[in-house]
């Protein structure tokens, strides 16, 4: 900054000179001279609307700590972004998921909160900070830098706050997220050409779900059929989501009862029909005999490694499976069922958030704006099997294993199939529905008592915000 500072005044004091009627025996009425310093600064300056701040450092807070995965990617983005901007350091903290949950709400209301931070869709994170102002709306950024574009309508409502809080998926954008995150069928080519199965056959759910029975008589019995891994609580509510696809009409209702709108309901025949059927395959033995004692990363490794012929998972165990199957690694989305769309559990990731308490809301805005859709951001986060959540991102060329999971986010974002995650829709939500899917798959509750008790749940928090 000293030869900023230094040229200016040089510039300044010419120009003063200038106007006094100029040094004896030079033309008065001449423009001064600028110097080579002033002249490579004034262009280095206008490539850098940010060289006005000085030297400055951006604070980022985030849970995306996984390497491999989204932690390379932030990384290098971040550096390819103090290099476009010299004056600018990127300083993040990495914490892991559990952990960042817990402390970000205090970090955000803290006097030394970071620029930009992370997140949570729900109630308990993105409805707190809005309500307590603060995270800044994003509706400059939406028209200025385009972000209007990156999102279908549908995929929008899930970073939309009524400005006080109170209504989840209406009203103001505050947040954008990097990454697509969506279940889907993960599965084993050499396993199904040997049972005779195309998997370009499984364009309906009722075929999916003939093909796995059909599997549960030919391979082992103590092998699954569909790998599944549950000790967490939550690998077979992100399955069941495939069922609940299938028997619903739309996926709007499923979102509606996410963002505690009125008159929604878990309680509904469509659901009820999608529990009886998870029952009947957990009775089938369609998820093998050990899978609550397993978790969901070790499931996922027993798959890569030949356990199973399918699995039903979020698209980041993408790169387990690509590292275990190799060529015979697949996937795609859950089939569709009576609606004829692909309806499925999935969001993008974490959304990104600009404090209301930093001194640098524009820097905070390009930044994500890099993050997310900057030049060869897609590439990175390819490189790092992860998803790119914006429509224009490209297909990634030369992994058809890869592209298949990339279309699987795209075509369930097209159908408006994204149905969220459930939990989110109270912050007990989470427990309550794992505790009453392993009901369910033990056979102590039916159908219809799971059904009940999660809308129980449901309504005591709807009634609270009224």
């Amino acid at each position: 900054m000293r030869k900023l500072v230094l040229a200016l005044m040089v510039a300044m004091l010419a120009a003063f000179i200038a106007a006094c009627g100029g040094t004896p025996g030079n033309d008065t009425n001449a423009a001064p001279a600028e110097s080579a310093a002033t002249v490579e600064t004034s262009a280095a300056d206008a490539d850098n609307p940010f060289a006005k701040y000085g030297d400055i450092t951006l604070k980022v807070a985030s849970a995306d700590n996984q390497d491999p995965g989204p932690k390379p990617v932030i990384e290098e983005l971040a550096a390819q972004f103090e290099a476009k901007y010299p004056n600018v350091t990127i300083e993040i903290d990495f914490k892991g998921f559990s952990d960042y949950i817990k402390v970000i709400p205090l970090q955000m209301a803290s006097d030394d909160a970071p620029d930009v931070a992370e997140g949570n869709q729900g109630w308990q994170i993105d409805g707190a900070l809005v309500k307590s102002q603060l995270i800044l709306p994003l509706t400059d950024q939406l028209e200025t830098l385009g972000w209007k574009d990156w999102y279908t309508a549908d995929t929008f409502q899930q970073f939309q706050w009524a400005d006080d809080g109170s209504k989840f998926g209406e009203g103001t954008v505050y947040g954008v997220g990097q990454f697509g995150q969506s279940t889907g069928v993960f599965y084993n080519k050499a396993k199904l050409a040997e049972a005779g199965i195309d998997p370009a056959s499984l364009t309906t759910w009722d075929a999916f779900e003939a093909a796995v029975l059909k599997l549960r008589g030919s391979l082992p019995a103590d092998e699954p059929v569909v790998a599944m891994g549950n000790l967490d609580g939550y690998a077979i509510v992100h399955a069941w989501g495939m069922f609940q696809g299938a028997s619903s009409t739309d996926a709007q209702s499923i979102r509606d009862w996410v963002f505690q709108k009125d008159g929604a309901t878990f309680d509904n025949a469509e659901n009820i029909a999608a529990l009886k059927q998870l029952q009947d395959w957990v009775n089938a033995g369609v998820f093998g005999e050990n899978y609550n004692a397993v978790g969901e990363n070790d499931a996922a490794a027993a798959f890569a490694k030949g356990q199973g012929a399918f699995m039903m998972a979020g698209n980041w165990q993408a790169g387990v499976v690509k590292e275990g199957l190799g060529d015979d690694a697949g996937f795609m989305d859950g089939p569709p069922g009576v609606s004829g769309k692909h309806i499925a559990i999935g969001s993008s990731s974490l959304p990104w958030h600009i404090s209301s308490k930093s001194k640098y809301p524009d820097v905070g805005a390009a930044f994500i704006n890099h993050l997310i859709n900057g030049e060869g951001s897609a590439q990175l986060m390819y490189d790092q099997v992860q998803i790119p959540a914006v429509q224009s991102a490209p297909q990634p060329e030369g992994d058809e294993y890869l592209g298949q999971v990339a279309t699987g986010w795209q075509t369930l974002v097209k159908d408006g199939g994204l149905t969220l995650f459930l939990d989110w829709s109270t912050p007990s939500m989470y427990d309550t529905m794992g505790a009453e899917f392993q009901k369910l798959a033990a056979g102590k509750a039916t159908p219809e008592d799971v059904a009940k008790t999660i809308q129980a749940d449901w309504q005591k928090f709807h009634d609270t915000l009224k």
